[in-house]
């Protein structure tokens, strides 16, 4: 039974099996709860592109069983979310057909009677991210969140820790308020709501906030409290990729020891991972590190490559420090390009490009 395999590839690959076995057999409502678990599995344990090869089956299926709708269309719709934050992270799919992807989830809330809470809300998050100023179903951030803010709460929304740390994020990536954002996540910091992100990613936010700013005290208080829980809860996956990286970036200019050793313990576990969104933050986090190690007059880092195939790989796992600057800046750059040709903007180069010296 594939509920006894590793999470991951091997848990998705056994689910497939059984999906296959289900419209052999023709169950399609156990298919339906079986397409419903593949995408929830690849989308936390894998890195979620099979998540969004796999939906259009799925989607397919359910809409050829109208019987099962009100059934099942709280799990599909939940599917339908993660699949969209999947699909916008990988350079590979055309930005026309995430947008498509967005509409079509807009399409289904009112065909199923959800409200667009959800749907305004990874919208304005995806405009945010990738550096959007406009879609042709959106004008702005700021008319996407501004809308969010007009649905009320229903059963697709995030938990509260969750509302709250995307308020909080709004606040700081936007509007630049630090007052709001602070007056947003005094439930999350003062323990009244959490989930199993939060308040890592809160700490996040806050860190690199300051970060930007240049308050570096701030930016490393914030940085460390993500990593210790980080460190306990993700430390020895492939999970927040992303948020592991900034922490690396910031605290390589804060703290050099500390950023380096993250990165020994993130470098193997986070090789797994194909998502082009995290592997850009790595990438960065790993870039700014070896630069910083490098002017502060280390000339060689001993470092475990996870692929020994890798042209620059050194048995003695001892790398000149410029050598890997270079090497992690050029594996973001490829990733920052495909991204901006994508979106057709500048925005990805333009986070390679900042620089943070004190």
């Amino acid at each position: 039974m594939y509920e006894d395999l590793a999470n991951g590839a091997p848990k998705c690959r056994g689910i497939r099996a059984a999906i296959d076995k289900a419209l052999e057999q023709q169950d399609v409502e156990n298919a339906l709860i079986l397409y419903y678990e593949y995408i929830e599995e690849d989308t936390f344990y894998g890195d979620g592109f099979q998540a969004a090869v796999v939906f259009p089956e799925y989607l397919s299926c359910f809409d050829s069983h109208p019987e099962y709708h009100e059934q099942y269309s709280y799990n599909l719709m939940w599917a339908f979310k993660w699949v969209l934050s999947c699909v916008e992270d990988f350079y590979q799919i055309p930005l026309s057909q995430i947008v498509d992807m967005y509409r079509q989830y807009g399409d289904y809330c009112d065909k199923l009677n959800y409200n667009k809470r959800t749907y305004y809300r990874k919208l304005w998050n995806l405009m945010c991210n990738y550096g959007l100023r406009s879609l042709h179903i959106c004008s702005s951030v700021e008319e996407a969140h501004k809308l969010m803010m007009h649905c009320p709460l229903d059963r697709l929304s995030e938990v509260a820790a969750g509302e709250a740390d995307d308020l909080t994020s709004y606040y700081l990536e936007i509007e630049k308020n630090i007052d709001k954002a602070l007056k947003a996540a005094e439930p999350i910091f003062s323990g009244k709501v959490t989930c199993n992100v939060v308040p890592h990613y809160t700490y996040d936010n806050f860190a690199m906030y300051y970060f930007y700013h240049k308050d570096f005290e701030k930016a490393e208080k914030y940085a460390k409290k993500s990593m210790q829980l980080i460190n306990r809860d993700f430390g020895t996956d492939k999970s927040l990729m992303e948020h592991k990286g900034k922490i690396i970036m910031i605290l390589a200019y804060t703290d050099l020891p500390a950023a380096l050793k993250f990165f020994r313990r993130q470098i193997k576990p986070c090789s797994t991972n194909e998502c082009g969104w995290d592997n850009f933050h790595f990438n960065r986090g790993a870039y700014h590190l070896m630069k910083c190690l490098r002017e502060s007059g280390e000339e060689t880092v001993r470092v475990i490559l996870p692929y020994t195939d890798d042209p620059i790989f050194r048995e003695d796992n001892i790398y000149p420090a410029a050598e890997l600057e270079k090497y992690y800046y050029d594996k973001a750059k490829f990733i920052a390009d495909r991204f901006d040709e994508r979106d057709n903007n500048h925005h990805f180069n333009y986070l390679l490009s900042k620089n943070f010296s004190k």
